[in-house]
């Protein structure tokens, strides 16, 4: 109930960080020692990080000393698990970065990973964030049953099958939501302007996302609603227009409302229909040295005197907003609705866990050779990791901030099915 009552003053949760400056694969101070017949192996922490740390070696033997105090005198030795122990330290160095997009992940997680790029699973069809800490609902995805139960962008998802969230990762939250088709799965949801929290029971289908929807608005107006930006998205849209025109569209609505992005590539292609070769679609700013890198479009442009307006609401994020913000700052394209999420960085997936060392055995006879051992065999332990920050071609910075729209209009009931920002692009889009 206080969790609520600070959602409600502030609609900002605090985060409890994990410091845990360990660097440990299980008693790493003392180095891995194994018995291998008569031979032992030691492995020093120079072998497995090189003569240079950046760890002071205080914390090194304070996590050890914690960890002998625990297995010497925690009351419920049952729940001791070093795997566990070990897994938790290491998603803590992660959490110390105060990044909700970086994550370390278990085989089990790294599954979920595989489901994505497979477009094969069964869930609820939203995309789901960190937002102040917060898990947050990016954006429900049009036909799937978050969206036909009434779950909205900006929903604050407070449990899971009434599991709490707080300090939940992103890929735990994705894999409790995730199951069998035809099961329930039940969310608890806390929405601006409510008092209280409220249950939703959703069951689980196979999501298949659709790309690119539109309608003729008669005279002359194509209403074009993009998705998701996915393989098939470019092409659908080059249809879209295509049979729009043919019906006597000389004005276009672009609607980027609940579109949580998807591929980069894509909205760089979409981009490229729109924008002459040579102008800017974004920036990026790479790793730790902080690299620019401008991405400027390889053209045609064909698209880029037509007369259109785009639409965006909180649920437009990532590959939606740099596409947006192309066309805006190129083109002087009017965007028209709420502010967008700000999701403005790119994640890259590291594959961890799985190494061989070469180490030195010391026989009985003194006698020293050299040995492989594979640490970790077979296990996809797998990091996901924030190496770069999208900007606007005008240079501002997506994280964090968004795209105010240059014609702000809220839906005074989202419940209706009155849709306030549609109409209002109707009529701006007539005095082009």
């Amino acid at each position: 109930m206080n969790r609520l009552k600070d959602l409600i003053k502030n609609y900002k949760i605090k985060f409890i960080f994990e410091v845990i400056a360990a660097i440990l694969i299980l008693s790493i101070n003392f180095g891995l020692a194994y018995n291998l017949g008569k031979a032992s192996i030691s492995i020093g922490i120079n072998n497995l990080f090189g003569e240079n740390t950046e760890f002071n070696p205080k914390y090194k033997f304070l996590f050890n000393q914690v960890w002998e105090i625990i297995k010497e005198n925690f009351v419920d030795q049952k729940k001791i698990n070093p795997e566990k122990a070990a897994i938790e330290a290491i998603r803590g160095l992660v959490k110390s970065l105060n990044d909700p997009y970086s994550d370390f992940y278990t085989p089990t997680q790294s599954k979920i990973i595989e489901e994505d790029l497979s477009g094969k699973f069964c869930g609820v069809g939203m995309e789901i964030g960190i937002r102040n800490n917060v898990l947050t609902v990016i954006s429900p995805l049009e036909d799937t049953p978050a969206y036909k139960k009434g779950i909205k962008a900006g929903d604050l998802i407070l449990k899971i099958n009434n599991e709490d969230t707080y300090n939940m990762s992103l890929e735990e939250a994705v894999s409790k939501i995730r199951g069998k088709c035809g099961e329930k799965v039940v969310l608890t949801i806390f929405r601006e302007g409510w008092q209280n929290e409220k249950d939703f029971e959703i069951i689980r289908e196979e999501i298949k996302i659709k790309m690119v929807k539109y309608e003729f608005i008669p005279p002359n107006i194509g209403h074009i609603k993009i998705l998701n930006f996915g393989n098939n998205t470019v092409k659908e849209f080059i249809n879209a227009y295509n049979n729009l025109k043919a019906k006597g569209a000389n004005r276009f609505i672009i609607d980027l409302r609940n579109n949580p992005g998807g591929y980069l590539h894509v909205a760089i292609n979409l981009s490229e229909l729109f924008l002459p070769r040579g102008k800017v679609i974004l920036k990026e700013i790479w790793g730790k040295e902080q690299k620019e890198k401008i991405i400027r479009s390889s053209g045609p442009g064909s698209l880029s005197r037509i007369k259109m307006v785009i639409l965006t609401n909180k649920g437009s994020a990532s590959a939606s907003e740099i596409f947006a913000a192309a066309l805006r700052d190129n083109l002087g394209t009017k965007i028209i609705g709420e502010k967008t999420f700000g999701k403005g960085s790119v994640q890259q997936i590291f594959e961890v866990g799985s190494r061989v060392f070469s180490v030195i055995i010391n026989d009985q006879d003194k006698s020293t050779k050299t040995k492989e051992v594979q640490i970790l065999p077979n296990d996809n332990y797998s990091l996901k990791l924030t190496v770069a920050y999208w900007l606007t071609p005008k240079g501002m910075k997506l994280e964090g901030n968004g795209l105010d729209p240059d014609i702000k209009v809220i839906d005074s009931n989202p419940e209706d099915k009155k849709d306030e920002i549609l109409e209002k692009a109707i009529k701006i889009i007539k005095e082009l």
